[in-house]
Parts: C-alpha cells; structure tokens; sequence
C-alpha cells in the first residue's frame, strides 16, 4: 500500500472511529466496538470493486506471510535508575516500586494503559499510565517495609 493510501486510511479511521472522542470505561471495550465496526465494513463494496471488502482481504491474506510467533509487545521500552525516594522516572513522571530496589537499575515499558518496571527479570511494579506532567504515581505498599521500622507509624 502506497505511503498516501496509508494516510487516508488513517484519516479514514479518525474521521469515522474517534470524531467526536469516544468515551469508553476501558481500552478492551474501545477495541472491542472498533472490531465491531471494522467486522461490520467487511460487508461493503467499496466504489470501482467487484468483490466485498472481506473477500479481498481473505485474498490478500493468503498471500501474505505468516505472523511470528511470538506476539508483538506494543510497547515503549526504556531504561531507569531508581532514586532514594524509591520513585523511577517515565516520561515527566515518577512512578513508585518497592523500597528493596532502591539505587537499582531497572527497565520500565510504557504501554497505552499502564506502565510497568522490572529488575532483571522480574517485574517489580505496576501502575495506570499517568499522561499529566510531573506527576507522582505511587503504591503506598511499596513503602510499608519503612513504615513498619518506624515507630509510631502505624498501630
């Protein structure tokens, strides 16, 4: 498909899929309407075509390759150093993991809904994707560990 031709699918989509912003209680019911539309245009002839929408695309499919075997994790990948407050840095924000891994090196993933830190290979904290700036985002069990030494804390 030619570079314009991807662009007005884009625009296509946009125009028909998100004006005006649709508002949905989370990512999997926005995907599942945009399926449902999407299932429901395979019908169409479109202008100049003999053949559904759905049949050409099975006839495409056919020659195309198989997809790998491993799924793509559609994700934003980086690195991060964990600071004295326990907090790691993503994209102007701070984002809390647990008290143990403080002065660490870790990787961070920022996925559209949520981003997640690890260390080596264990993931280490978990937390809704904040898009404000500057932002704390933080687990209060990230820090129980401290307040447990501290006295008077907590009862």
């Amino acid at each position: 498909m030619a570079n314009g031709a991807v662009e007005g699918m884009v625009g296509y989509a946009r125009r028909n899929h998100m004006v005006p912003i649709p508002h949905f209680v989370s990512w999997d019911a926005f995907n599942a309407d945009l399926e449902g539309q999407c299932c429901a245009r395979l019908t169409r002839i479109l202008r100049g075509h003999k053949e559904t929408i759905g049949e050409r695309l099975q006839r495409d499919l056919v020659a195309m390759r198989p997809l790998p075997a491993a799924p793509f994790d559609a994700c934003d990948q980086a690195g991060g150093r964990v600071s004295s407050q326990s907090l790691v840095r993503y994209d102007t924000n701070d984002y809390s993991v647990p008290v143990a891994f403080g002065h660490q090196d870790v990787w961070i993933r920022g996925y559209v809904d949520e981003v997640v830190i690890g260390c080596r290979g264990e993931v280490i904290a978990r937390h809704p994707r904040c898009y404000d700036r500057e932002d704390m985002i933080f687990d209060p069990v990230h820090y129980l560990p401290l307040i447990e030494r501290k006295i008077n804390a907590f009862e």
